[in-house]
């Protein structure tokens, strides 16, 4: 379970809780207002969630780029020191 989830059911837990003594203390249904606000933390969830794998590819596309820049170097530099490209 990553971390998001445990967030988004925790919030859900926590307002379960609020709202069962909400109700029961005003005789008022939150049934709905909870509903929505697990609906936000679940929405908030997938969003940030979603940002970390952004993230994640575009480190990923970074470090594939450099290392090509490492290769290319490193041919050169081969190419340089190889005795035979001088005779």
């Amino acid at each position: 379970m990553g971390l998001f989830d445990a967030m988004k059911e925790k919030a859900a837990e926590l307002l379960s809780g609020a709202g069962d003594k909400v109700s029961e203390l005003t005789g008022t249904d939150l049934g709905e207002a909870q509903q929505n606000a697990t609906d936000s933390a679940q929405n908030l969830g997938e969003t940030a969630q979603g940002y970390g794998d952004t993230a994640a590819d575009t480190a990923q596309q970074y470090t594939d780029t450099a290392q090509g820049h490492v290769d290319s170097v490193t041919e050169q530099a081969q190419n340089v020191t190889d005795p035979k490209n001088y005779l």
